[in-house]
């Protein structure tokens, strides 16, 4: 199945669940929080939603005034939101079908907005030169990643992760992102990463245990993020990126 067809699959209104819903997100998630944030004001200004899915996010950057581009190589998670803002009469809003090595195509932009996307992208060099001639001077991005520091993690979704019992998620052609990427990015970027929280052995929940004592796993995450030195361990980052 191509990627293409799996994300189609997902979109589709047959399947339910938060991938088939279009909704506003909450307006306190630390997520969108920490990129508005970053952003700063972004009234009437030219935001690319990259891999825009169901739309929460675009419609997050709307409601706060800016001129979105919302990119999905899904035809069905466009016209998911087409169909939306049609019925609710969201103008600030362009769903478009398209690769994230096109968007290039747009010209300029503000700022563009990621989600679980660039580990999406090969080849990733190509895709980091097609980003630096997609943002305006001064233009800024915003990307929620995978992280591929850890060994340990590396190694179990290599060798454990879709086999046996054991569910995994995503498309066959993703892989968390590198360490080597992130300095790809730094070619043509001032990049700045944070871990706001220790995303490591509640995973141990939610591929092995099916979802039990995700908190008691989730508390222990609590407790070793104190320590510095282990963060850069988690399995999720923010990368605010400045041209």
């Amino acid at each position: 199945m191509s990627s293409t067809e799996f994300w189609n699959n997902i979109f589709s209104q047959k399947q339910e669940g938060a991938y088939s819903r279009i909704e506003m997100p909450d307006l306190k998630n630390p997520v969108l929080q920490a990129a508005l944030s970053h952003f700063g004001n972004i009234k009437d200004k030219s935001i690319i939603d990259l891999g825009c899915g169901r739309g929460a996010t675009s419609l997050f950057f709307a409601y706060h005034g800016a001129n979105v581009i919302s990119i999905d190589l899904s035809e069905v998670a466009i016209n998911n939101l087409v169909k939306y803002c049609n019925e609710n009469n969201i103008y600030n809003i362009r769903p478009i079908q398209m690769s994230a090595l096109e968007i290039s195509n747009l010209g300029e932009v503000d700022f563009i907005f990621g989600s679980m996307i660039l580990h999406h992208l090969e080849p990733f060099e190509k895709f980091t030169s097609i980003l630096r001639d997609s943002l305006k001077k001064e233009g800024k991005g915003f990307f929620w990643e995978t992280n591929a520091r850890s060994k340990l993690l590396l190694w179990f979704r290599k060798h454990v992760v879709g086999k046996f019992f054991v569910p995994k998620y995503g498309d066959e052609k993703e892989f968390p992102l590198t360490p080597d990427e992130v300095n790809m990015l730094k070619r043509y970027f001032n990049v700045e990463i944070e871990f706001p929280e220790l995303v490591f052995f509640r995973m141990i929940s939610t591929y092995l245990l099916r979802g039990h004592f995700f908190k008691q796993f989730q508390e222990i995450d609590k407790y070793l993020f104190k320590f510095k030195s282990l963060r850069k361990y988690s399995y999720r980052q923010y990368l605010y990126i400045e041209k």
